[in-house]
C-alpha cells in the first residue's frame, strides 16, 4: 500500500521534479513519503520487543523506498551520499512517528477499541500531526514574528520543530528559500538559523530512548483476535 501511494504521489509530481534542484528533490521525496508511512503503518505486535523490531523495520522500509525513489528521479542521478543523509534523517523522524502511533493505538486497544481501528486511528493522528508540525513556519509565523519582538529565539524554535526543516537541513535545502516558502512565510524575510544537524541526530536519539523507555514500563495491550461473527460460528458446529 505505501508503494502504491508513493508512485500515485511521483506520478502527479512527475511533470516537475525533472525541474527540481536536487536538494529540494531530496526534500519532496523524503517528506511525501515520510507523510504516507504512518498512513500504512502495519500495527502493534504481540510483545513491546516485537513492535519496536516492526518499527524499526518499517521506519527503514519507507527509508528504503525514498532512496529507492531518489535514485530513479531527476537528473543528473543523485549521489549516493546525499541521498543516504536525506534517508537517514526520513528514518530517524519515522521511528519517532510510529513510536507515537504505536504508543496511541496500545492506549486505545485498552479502552477496547477495535485492533485495526485503533492501528487506523493512529496513523491518521499521527500523520495530521507531523504535517501541522512540518508546516509551522507557515502557519505560526505570524504569532512568531510578534512574539520574536521580546523573544529573539522564538523564530529560531518555529522553525527547529518542524520535521520538515529537519528533512530540509539533511538534505542541503534551504528550505525557507524555496519560492513558495518565501512567498507564504514571512519568517523568510527575518533572520534565523537552522539547527544543525549534529543536534538534530542527538535530540530523535534522546526522542527515541525516551519512547522506548517509557513503552516497556506501561501496561501492554497485545492485539486481541478477531472476534468470529454469527456465520463463522454457525459454520464451525
Amino acid at each position: 500500500m505505501l508503494l502504491v501511494l508513493t508512485l500515485a504521489m511521483f506520478a502527479a509530481f512527475g511533470a516537475t521534479v525533472a525541474d527540481m534542484q536536487p536538494s529540494a528533490l531530496r526534500l519532496l521525496v523524503t517528506a511525501v513519503i515520510g507523510l504516507l508511512a504512518p498512513l500504512s503503518w502495519p500495527g502493534n505486535a504481540a510483545t513491546p520487543v516485537r513492535t519496536a523490531l516492526r518499527i524499526a523495520a518499517w521506519s527503514a522500509a519507507a527509508a528504503g523506498l525514498a532512496a529507492i525513489a531518489l535514485r530513479l528521479l531527476g537528473d543528473p542521478v543523485q549521489p549516493f551520499s546525499r541521498i543516504f543523509g536525506s534517508c537517514a534523517m526520513l528514518m530517524l523522524v519515522l521511528l519517532v512517528t510510529h513510536a507515537v502511533a504505536s504508543a496511541l493505538e496500545g492506549r486505545w486497544r485498552a479502552r477496547s477499541v477495535d485492533a485495526e481501528v485503533a492501528r487506523e486511528m493512529a496513523g491518521r493522528t499521527v500523520t495530521v500531526a507531523l504535517a501541522l508540525l512540518g508546516s509551522m513556519p507557515v502557519w505560526l509565523g505570524p504569532l512568531g514574528e510578534l512574539l520574536s519582538r521580546r523573544h529573539a529565539w522564538i523564530v529560531d524554535a518555529v522553525v527547529g520543530i518542524s520535521p520538515l526543516t529537519h528533512l530540509a537541513v539533511a538534505s542541503g535545502n534551504d528550505l525557507l528559500r524555496n519560492q513558495w516558502f518565501y512567498q507564504h512565510s514571512n519568517l523568510a524575510s527575518l533572520r534565523f538559523s537552522y539547527p544543525a544537524l549534529s543536534e538534530l541526530i542527538v535530540s530523535y536519539a534522546a526522542a527515541c530512548l525516551v519512547l522506548g523507555a517509557l513503552a516497556f514500563r506501561r501496561p501492554w495491550h497485545p492485539p486481541r483476535p478477531a472476534t468470529p461473527t454469527h456465520s463463522t460460528k454457525e459454520k464451525t458446529r
